[in-house]
């Protein structure tokens, strides 16, 4: 059964019921609070000095964990489940999910506002790097939050990225890592033995040179620029990655940018777009309510409108293969030469 159909098949006190304690789950690692757990088991008082955190709020926090069996408890102590353990508070753990909450939670504070966003049809908050307040030290927790959760991407979904690019141009060398990030995409080609050139926005590189160690990483270079205003890096590259990124872009502004990419994929190369295709994607419609909370004119796309953006760039060849259940890859072959 599909999400949709679970939607249409459960009561609304169901559906409040589930979005309370996904929110809950959420705000408690956005706290710290299963890693506070992780090394050994603690009372509400000993967890609340550990985290600088309410007495008060860990005695009513806990106990709802418990029920959620993320917790048990034994004479006042709590200690995390072997779940809790696994997808919440070890992230080298394959079954790690947490990294993306706290960024899921600010999406939820946005949709709070859809009424606003319905009658104006602009953002009501600012999404992606740019998610934090004025100040620098908001801007850089913004910036933060929003790494945590791209380098949360299941290890496995990257992975199989890497195999359908690869795939398609067996013989690639060098990688364009538009809008990499925290470098995980960047990385795991690394690891395929070609080098990356990662392309952010200046205070993301930054960032991520310092807290993900990409300025130390063998094989990778970081760049900063703006990828719809500046030049692309020089290439030619074998493989131009957009993962995530078109989402964000409005048609226009992804036509622009799939046509910059053909500028700087060799004849032969690979273009690779890993996105919620609408049309394909269970998640794509709702996806797009994300980008209209949150952007100036993203939303998703499908799988036609991005067959006329590479068309317009110089590809041809498009083929398509699921990523997991809510995204794909889509790639294209340049054309020339």
């Amino acid at each position: 059964m599909g999400r949709s159909s679970a939607f249409r098949d459960s009561d609304f006190g169901e559906l409040r019921d589930l979005s309370e304690a996904t929110a809950t789950v959420a705000g408690a690692c956005a706290a710290g609070v299963f890693s506070g757990l992780a090394s050994e088991g603690a009372t509400p008082d000993e967890l609340a000095t550990r985290l600088e955190l309410s007495a008060r709020a860990m005695e009513i926090l806990l106990p709802f964990l418990e029920e959620l069996g993320l917790v048990t408890a034994e004479e006042g102590r709590f200690e995390l489940t072997e779940r809790a353990r696994r997808e919440l508070a070890d992230p080298s753990d394959p079954a790690y999910c947490a990294g993306g909450l706290p960024l899921w939670l600010g999406n939820l504070e946005a949709w709070t506002r859809l009424p606003q966003a319905l009658a104006s049809g602009n953002p009501v908050r600012k999404g992606g790097a740019d998610a934090g307040g004025d100040d620098p030290e908001s801007q850089r927790e913004g910036i933060a939050r929003f790494m945590a959760g791209m380098a949360a991407a299941p290890r496995e979904r990257v992975q199989r990225l890497v195999e359908g690019v690869m795939a398609r141009c067996p013989e690639a060398s060098t990688l364009l890592d538009v809008g990499g990030g925290p470098g995980h995409m960047s990385r795991a080609f690394i690891e395929r033995g070609l080098t990356a050139t990662l392309l952010d926005r200046p205070q993301v590189v930054e960032f991520v040179d310092e807290e993900y160690d990409l300025a130390q990483a063998d094989g990778l270079t970081t760049v900063g620029g703006d990828f719809l205003e500046d030049p692309l890096p020089q290439g030619p590259f074998d493989v131009v990655l957009l993962s995530n990124v078109l989402h964000m872009l409005s048609p226009d502004q992804a036509r622009v940018l799939v046509s910059k990419a053909g500028e700087v994929t060799r004849p032969g190369g690979v273009v690779a777009v890993a996105d919620f295709i609408r049309g394909l994607s269970p998640r794509a419609t709702r996806f797009a309510l994300v980008m209209l909370l949150r952007s100036e004119g993203g939303n998703t796309y499908t799988l036609e409108e991005h067959e006329r953006w590479f068309q317009d760039g110089g590809f041809a060849g498009v083929e398509v293969r699921d990523l997991d259940p809510d995204r794909q890859l889509v790639t294209a072959i340049r054309q020339g030469g």
